[in-house]
């Protein structure tokens, strides 16, 4: 599978990547997208759901407000497939921005 294939078809996943370009426009993109050697965000479509993977401690230090609106573990925010593309876009630089200052 190329790269840009990843994204083919999946408006969320699109979202997700255009968020993070307009939080931080240097980040590299792999199956990931970077600053540097460090992770900005995961982000993989499931079955049912958009998994979003930030560092274990985002999801510690938000898990109050986090747990009111996704299913969340330790390392894995389950974002379904009707979330408004507002609050995805909110949620993924919020991550971008927590990420870029840890």
């Amino acid at each position: 599978m190329e790269f840009e294939d990843y994204f083919k078809n999946d408006e969320l996943m699109n979202i997700v990547r255009e968020t993070v370009k307009l939080v931080f426009p240097e980040a590299q993109e792999l199956p990931a997208l970077f600053k540097d050697k460090n992770v900005l965000i995961y982000a993989s479509s499931q079955k049912k759901h958009l998994g979003i993977y930030p560092k274990p401690n985002f999801i510690e230090n938000n898990s109050a407000s986090l747990k009111e609106q996704y299913e969340c573990s330790k390392g894995t925010i389950k974002v379904p497939y009707d979330v408004e593309t507002n609050e995805l876009k909110r949620l993924v630089s919020e991550i971008v921005k927590w990420n870029l200052g840890h």
